[in-house]
C-alpha cells in the first residue's frame, strides 16, 4: 500500500546556517499527517540547493514515487521540492501521470487535476526564477564590491574579515599573522629557499598556527600548497584577480609589486632548476655550475685515513658518466670567493660617500614620483568619465551590452593600472632605497664579514650578492651579477661619484642626480 513521503530541505550544508530550518518543516509536517490522519510517514531529510538537478534524497524520493511507494508529499512549500526546470518536470510529471495523488503544503493541497497542475507549475516556475534572480542580483553585488576593491570572500592568509555592520564588511591585515607573509616572501625573493623548505621555516621556527574550517581549531605551519598560494596570489601586492579581470584592491597590501615579481621570477627560477634537497648544509650550494652541461655541481664530504672530513663539489652529470668535470675542493673555491669579496669590500667612509648620493637620488626620485602620482590621477578622472558616458550610452540603446561589457573590462584594466601607479609608486620607491642600503651596507668590509657567518647566512649573503660560479676544468671562474659587478669591476683609478651614481641608477632608475663640483669628486 502507497505511503506517504515528508520531504524537508535547507539550502546550506552547514550546521551553522539555516539551522531551525529542517527542524521547523519536520515539525509542521508531523502535525499535518497527524491531522490528516496519518502514519509512519517515509522522512527524507536533505541539506542540498535545489537550483540543479543531483540531489540525492529527493531522487530517492521520486524514485519510490515511480514505484508506486509513495502516493503523497507532504513539504512545507512548494519551492522546497524544486527550483530547477528539470526537477519542477519530474513532481508535475508525477502528478499528471496519477503516480501522486497530492502534494500537501502550508499554502494548500495540489490534486492530480489540470486546476492543481497549472498552479504548482506556476508556483515551480516562480521558484526556479527567484533562485536565478537572486544568484543574478548575487552576481552582481560581487561585481560592485570588485569595482569598488573590495573583497567578497574568506580573507587570504595574513589577513582577516572584519565585519563593521549588518550589511559591510572589510578585509583588513591580520598583525599577528602579517609578519610571516612578509618574511616568507622576502626569504623566497632570495631563491635560496625551496616551497617545503620556507613550509618547514613556518612550522618549525616560526610556529605559526593556521585556523581551520572548524571553530577554534588551528594547524602547526603552513603546508606546501598554502605556501605556494601565499607566494603566487596578487592579492598581497593589492589586486584582486576574479575570473581572469585583474582589480585593484583597497585593502592594505602586504608587500610591494617588485618585490612579488622578484619572488615569482625566483620561483620560475627554481622550477627550471636542477637542485635538490640536501640533507647537509654546503656553503656553495646551488651556486657552482657546469659550464660544460650547465647541471648544478653537488656538495659532497669524503673522510680521509685519518677521519679528517673535506667538502667537494661534483657535477650531478659526472655521477652518471655523462660529464668529465673533476670535482672542485670547496677550500679553494672559497679562496677564489674571498678574493672577490676582498674586491667588493667598501670602508665606512666609502658607504657614508655612497649612502649620501643614494638620499639625493630618493629626494629627486621623491619630485618626480609625485609628477607621476599626478598624472595617475588625472588618468583615473578621465577613465572615470569615460566610464559614465559608457553607461548612458548603454541605457539609451545605443550600444549592445557585449560591447558595454567589452569596454567595460577594458577600461577596468586600464584603472587598474592608474590605480596602482597612485597607489604603490611611493611604497615601491622605498623599498628601492631600502634594498640599495642594505646592498651598500653589505659591502663594509665584506671579505672579513663573510668569515664570521654561518654556513646557512653565507649561503644567502653570497646569494644576495649574485655570486655565480662556472666550474671549468680545476680553473673556476667566479664572477658577481650587477650591482654588485659594478662595484667589482671599479678598478684601480676610479671617480666615485660615477661609481656610485651607476649603482643608485640600478636600484632607483635613470634619476639625474645633483654632480659634484668640477674636479672634485670627493665632495660627497
Amino acid at each position: 500500500m502507497p505511503r506517504t513521503a515528508i520531504y524537508a530541505r535547507k539550502s546550506s550544508e552547514s550546521d551553522d546556517r539555516q539551522a531551525l530550518s529542517l527542524d521547523a518543516q519536520l515539525h509542521w509536517a508531523v502535525e499535518t499527517c497527524a491531522k490528516n490522519g496519518i502514519r509512519e510517514p517515509l522522512i527524507f531529510k536533505e541539506a542540498k540547493s535545489a537550483k540543479k538537478p543531483g540531489r540525492v534524497e529527493f531522487g530517492r524520493m521520486m524514485a519510490a514515487v515511480g514505484k508506486g511507494e509513495v502516493d503523497t508529499i507532504i513539504c512545507w512549500k512548494a519551492d522546497r521540492l524544486a527550483r530547477n526546470a528539470a526537477d519542477a518536470g519530474a513532481v508535475l510529471f508525477a502528478l499528471e501521470s496519477k503516480r501522486l495523488k497530492r502534494i500537501i503544503t502550508s499554502d494548500g493541497v495540489y490534486a492530480d487535476d489540470a486546476d492543481s497542475e497549472l498552479m504548482l507549475g506556476i508556483l515551480l516556475g516562480f521558484s526556479a526564477k527567484y533562485s536565478k534572480d537572486l544568484s543574478k542580483n548575487i552576481r552582481r553585488g560581487m561585481e560592485e564590491k570588485l569595482r569598488r576593491g573590495e573583497w567578497a570572500w574568506t580573507a587570504p592568509f595574513g589577513y582577516k574579515n572584519v565585519r563593521l555592520s549588518a550589511d559591510r564588511a572589510v578585509i583588513a591585515v591580520d598583525e599577528e599573522m602579517a609578519p610571516h607573509v612578509r618574511q616568507l616572501f622576502a626569504l623566497a625573493a632570495t631563491g635560496a629557499y625551496s616551497i617545503d623548505a620556507l613550509a618547514r621555516i613556518t612550522r618549525d621556527e616560526w610556529k605559526v598556527r593556521k585556523p581551520q574550517r572548524r571553530v577554534n581549531s588551528t594547524k602547526l605551519g603552513l603546508s606546501h600548497t598554502t605556501v605556494v598560494h601565499i607566494l603566487t596570489n596578487p592579492f598581497y601586492r593589492g589586486l584582486l584577480v576574479v575570473k581572469g579581470e585583474v582589480y585593484p584592491g583597497t585593502h592594505e597590501p602586504l608587500v610591494s609589486d617588485e618585490l612579488f615579481e622578484r619572488v615569482q621570477r625566483a620561483l620560475g627560477q627554481r622550477r627550471k632548476s636542477t637542485d635538490r634537497p640536501q640533507r647537509h648544509l654546503f656553503t656553495l650550494g646551488g651556486l657552482v655550475r657546469c659550464r660544460g652541461c650547465g647541471r648544478t655541481l653537488t656538495g659532497t664530504i669524503t673522510k680521509s685515513k685519518s677521519g679528517k672530513p673535506y667538502t667537494y663539489y661534483v657535477c650531478s652529470n659526472k655521477m652518471r658518466r655523462r660529464c668529465t668535470q673533476p670535482r672542485l675542493s670547496e677550500t679553494a673555491l672559497l679562496r677564489d670567493v674571498a678574493a672577490v669579496l676582498h674586491r667588493l669590500a667598501i670602508t665606512e667612509e666609502e658607504y657614508a660617500m655612497a649612502f649620501r648620493i643614494l638620499q639625493d637620488a630618493e629626494q629627486r626620485g621623491q619630485t618626480q614620483l609625485a609628477q607621476q602620482k599626478a598624472r595617475a590621477e588625472t588618468e583615473i578622472k578621465q577613465l572615470d568619465a569615460q566610464q559614465s558616458r559608457l553607461l548612458d550610452l548603454l541605457l539609451a540603446a545605443t550600444i549592445t551590452q557585449d560591447d558595454y561589457d567589452f569596454k567595460r573590462r577594458e577600461l577596468a584594466g586600464r584603472r587598474a593600472e592608474a590605480m596602482l601607479t597612485a597607489a604603490h609608486a611611493e611604497g615601491d620607491l622605498a623599498e628601492k632605497f631600502q634594498n640599495a642600503r642594505t646592498f651598500l651596507a653589505s659591502l663594509v668590509d665584506a671579505d672579513s664579514l663573510f668569515e664570521t657567518l654561518p654556513v646557512a647566512e653565507k649561503r644567502f649573503f653570497l646569494r644576495a650578492l649574485g655570486f655565480q660560479i662556472e666550474a671549468a676544468g680545476q680553473e673556476p671562474q667566479v664572477d658577481v651579477l650587477k650591482p654588485a659587478a659594478i662595484v667589482a669591476d671599479r678598478g684601480q683609478s676610479h671617480e666615485w661619484w660615477s661609481l656610485w651614481t651607476d649603482v643608485a641608477k640600478f636600484f632607483l632608475g635613470d634619476v639625474k642626480l645633483t654632480e659634484p663640483p668640477l674636479g672634485d669628486s670627493t665632495a660627497w
